[in-house]
């Protein structure tokens, strides 16, 4: 008897299991969008860009190049006129924290955020002898470490009552602007590969850099090196608006690039160069022609290669494959030389196939020849000439 009232029991809940499972089955089915709704989702059409047309950053604004060779930067410690002194580094989760220290070397403060998922990342500052906050981050800022820097030196010197998002920083409600870049004496930032930099603010005497480009004024200077030895030198001249710099194995004579160079693309510059941007410009453009140098090319061509005789007269510079990494301007950074080899290709309707066709037409060839001067041949004089003290005027 009581096997028989088990065994219709075990019955009677397989069979209310299986009608469950039956109905989640018919609710999923009615549930689920059809195909038609899938593919009606997609209805955007692609846009597509024709061959040798690349999008890079805006001009002006921080693009993927800057923040990737950003992130290669391991400490940066920055000093002021006031004599307060920043460490900022990167932590083990991906956030950025920096220690403000005063004249004397006494802690004044510590700032750093906690990664989340971009959106509600946590900013935490601990003042010495003051009272800590938690906030979080405002969504359109990219913490760096030359943010955190600033951010943490602006709260320790006007406080952090009534505080407000203002302009990608967070300042008391009323308070006017604080011009950190102008309260920035020095910066050493240690980069990746060996290399680190060592900005100054100097004063140069007139001076000729380029013919024609004379220079005088305050400028910031900075001094890269690789494994501790000298390796080059970017100056930013306030006054003309000039950056040139030197990298003495990698580049013959100076380069300098001023406002004309941007005008008609630009209008001029379309940022200004501050501390932080100056160092890292000239330890990317040290990389950049590092790996120029090993690799020996512009950027190799997948196009059917010329014969051997041809090759025989004809310079090793390759077609547009490989430069899309070392481009004249994205966002705020410059990339060398390929941006012109790609705007030539473009304006003469060259691509990867137009490979020295000298018994069709130069202008591609043109292009060519272009990229490798280049990489070989510079604007500026003698590099001394951005050396404080060391050139004539």
């Amino acid at each position: 008897m009581n096997t028989s009232i088990a065994e219709r029991r075990r019955s009677a809940a397989a069979k209310w299991i299986g009608a469950a499972a039956a109905l989640v089955t018919v609710a999923a089915v009615l549930w689920w969008p059809k195909t038609t709704a899938v593919v009606a989702q997609g209805n955007a059409a692609a846009q597509m860009v024709p061959g040798g047309q690349k999008r890079v950053g805006n001009p002006g604004e921080k693009g993927a190049t800057y923040y990737a060779l950003e992130a290669q930067t391991s400490r940066l410690t920055t000093r002021f006129r006031d004599g307060h002194v920043a460490v900022a580094e990167r932590s083990m989760t991906g956030g950025v924290r920096a220690a403000l220290h005063d004249r004397a070397g006494n802690e004044r403060a510590r700032l750093k955020t906690n990664p989340s998922d971009g959106v509600h990342d946590m900013l935490q500052y601990e003042p010495t002898g003051g009272e800590s906050f938690q906030a979080l981050k405002d969504p359109s800022v990219k913490p760096t470490l030359d943010w955190v820097t600033r951010q943490a030196y602006t709260l320790a010197k006007d406080g952090t009552a009534n505080l407000v998002w203002d302009n990608g920083a967070l300042r008391p409600k009323g308070a006017a602007r604080r011009d950190v870049e102008r309260e920035i004496d020095e910066v050493e930032t240690v980069w990746a590969n060996g290399l680190s930099a060592k900005l100054t603010r100097q004063n140069y005497s007139r001076r000729e850099i380029a013919k024609g480009r004379f220079v005088q004024g305050p400028a910031l200077v900075t001094e890269v090196s690789l494994n501790g030895v000298a390796a080059g030198t970017g100056v930013w001249f306030e006054q003309a608006q000039v950056f040139a710099y030197a990298l003495p194995g990698l580049v013959n004579g100076l380069v300098v690039i001023g406002p004309e160079e941007l005008k008609a693309d630009f209008g001029g510059w379309p940022f200004t160069p501050d501390a932080t941007w100056l160092s890292l410009q000239t330890i990317a453009m040290h990389q950049f022609k590092t790996q120029i140098a090993k690799q020996g090319f512009v950027a190799k061509c997948e196009a059917p290669q010329p014969n051997r005789l041809a090759q025989l007269f004809f310079p090793t510079v390759y077609a547009d494959v490989g430069c899309d990494y070392l481009h004249w301007l994205d966002g705020s950074v410059f990339r060398a030389c390929c941006d012109q080899h790609d705007k030539c290709y473009e304006k003469r309707g060259c691509d990867i196939s137009s490979w020295w066709l000298v018994w069709k037409s130069w202008s591609c060839d043109y292009c060519n020849m272009q990229a490798e001067r280049c990489f070989e041949v510079t604007a500026g004089l003698e590099a001394y000439c951005i050396l404080s003290k060391r050139c004539g005027g």
